[in-house]
């Protein structure tokens, strides 16, 4: 054979490789590297010795299902070429079992992997590189372990297999052969993508020493440039994962201070100002309200429900009088009257909280209550012996719904001496946090328990539904 005819055959086989690496990539066969990009199997030595029969090999120990892991010594003229597979190890794949048995199976390739390689030095260990689909390796240090180019340029470097034993659990190791190019049964063999007829001498070509030495040159730089090609198809990264939607939020914050026949409340409408600038500075919608009349509170409602609707989350905060009659809580609009009041007065007079929540026409609601404050009506209604407890009463609510009480149900709550409540005070400090509303609620509670010496302890009532809701991340 002539060099030209030798030099023509490389410059085919590179063209049949350069467009294998380019070709669609079964999904069993895709890898994801570390740091972004990814690749197909079929691109690096693992199974057979052409690109030709490189899928129909790999069919062999690669399952559909894709569960499967690959241990490899790096890709070295000074380190035991060696590969280890695992399957899906005492298990079907169709079996539930198949997720948790990864670690058996990485175990059992690497353990394979070394049984080949024959006790390899430490700097040529194997180590894991395909792991269910996922690479713990970049790009450049899978094909650093995948494709030998010292292999290449000095083919007899290889070592020969080392015979698996034969009561191996999984598919049994992959090892690279020796260059007889055969493998034991059950095996599949291993060699670099740049497996090429080796370069002829001077005897076999007839041609000079500067001829041979020419074409060596010309075939590396062939090699060096399906490598390049190779290299730039694994490095395309994966399409980037559609980001999660925002959630929007719109909030109805209700301060009442200034009761008529009640007395004056300080702290509410300074509460509900503090918590409406707090949801504001997250990028949150608010309606504030304060002081409000029963028509007002009605009008409050009615608004809110239609310009909140279209939003993900809902969020209630009012804070003021309320109490409970029969088990239903009630808030107390500022115009409430405390002479002769009756359970049903307060009932024609009030809002239910019941009510109130179907105004919200959000899926996720979280409603945030500083509404247990002793008030005459209830001490009034106590003292004729009528359906009134103490506080608010626990309540039960559809799932998606969080109610948050200043103090837990049958209890009073503190206005505090401060400017704010003891209860708004800490949801201040803590909603900042970029916590999910079930800890920020508990740090709450804990707060509140220390500022009142243990007297009032708030308490939460309903579920919420799906991921973390972080309040401080709505709209953002």
């Amino acid at each position: 054979m002539s060099c030209r005819s030798v030099l023509l055959s490389l410059l085919c086989w590179a063209g049949a490789t350069a467009a294998w690496a380019q070709a669609d990539c079964a999904e069993r066969f895709r890898i994801a590297f570390a740091g972004g990009g990814q690749a197909c199997l079929t691109q690096y030595a693992v199974a057979d010795e052409s690109p030709a029969g490189h899928a129909a090999a790999l069919r062999t120990v690669v399952p559909s299902s894709g569960y499967f892991a690959l241990a490899a010594t790096p890709g070295s003229a000074s380190c035991p070429r060696a590969l280890g597979f695992a399957l899906t190890v005492g298990v079907t794949v169709a079996s539930q079992g198949a997720h948790g048995y990864a670690r058996d199976r990485q175990a059992s390739a690497l353990r394979d992997c070394n049984r080949a390689a024959g006790g390899p030095p430490e700097h040529c260990q194997c180590r894991l590189i395909v792991a269910d689909g996922n690479s713990p390796l970049s790009s450049s240090e899978f094909s650093r372990f995948a494709n030998t180019e010292s292999a290449v340029a000095n083919p007899a470097a290889r070592p020969a297999a080392v015979a698996p034993p034969a009561a191996a659990t999984a598919a049994a190791p992959l090892a690279v052969p020796a260059s007889s190019g055969s493998s034991a049964p059950g095996t599949a063999a291993a060699p670099a993508p740049s497996a090429v007829p080796p370069a002829p001498t001077a005897a076999a070509a007839g041609a000079t020493a500067g001829e041979v030495a020419a074409l060596r040159q010309q075939v590396e730089n062939l090699l060096t440039q399906v490598a390049r090609a190779a290299s730039a198809t694994a490095a395309v990264p994966p399409p980037p994962a559609m980001a999660r939607k925002a959630q929007r939020a719109r909030a109805l914050v209700i301060g009442n201070s200034r009761y008529a026949h009640l007395g004056a409340l300080p702290n509410p409408g300074r509460d509900a100002e503090a918590m409406a600038a707090k949801l504001r500075g997250f990028g949150i919608e608010v309606d504030l309200h304060l002081d409000t009349d029963r028509a007002g509170l009605v009008r409050a409602l009615t608004q809110f429900q239609g310009s909140a609707a279209g939003y993900d989350v809902n969020i209630l905060f009012y804070a003021g009088h309320g109490l409970q009659i029969g088990g239903t809580n009630f808030f107390v609009p500022v115009d409430m009257k405390g002479d002769g009041v009756t359970a049903g007065s307060v009932k024609l007079n009030g809002v239910s909280l019941d009510d109130a929540l179907e105004y919200l026409p959000a899926q996720t609601r979280v409603v945030f209550l500083d509404a247990c404050r002793d008030n005459p009506i209830a001490r009034s209604l106590r003292a004729t012996r009528s359906a009134v407890g103490v506080g608010l009463a626990p309540v039960s609510t559809v799932s998606g719904t969080l109610l948050s009480y200043a103090t837990r149900d049958g209890a009073t709550a503190e206005d505090g001496n401060g400017r704010n409540s003891p209860y708004t005070t800490a949801l201040l400090r803590h909603l900042d946090a970029e916590e999910d509303i079930a800890l920020v609620l508990r740090r709450v509670r804990q707060s509140v328990l220390q500022m009142t010496s243990q007297r009032q302890e708030p308490w939460e009532y309903g579920s919420l539904i799906g991921e973390q809701l972080v309040i401080r991340r709505l709209a953002r």
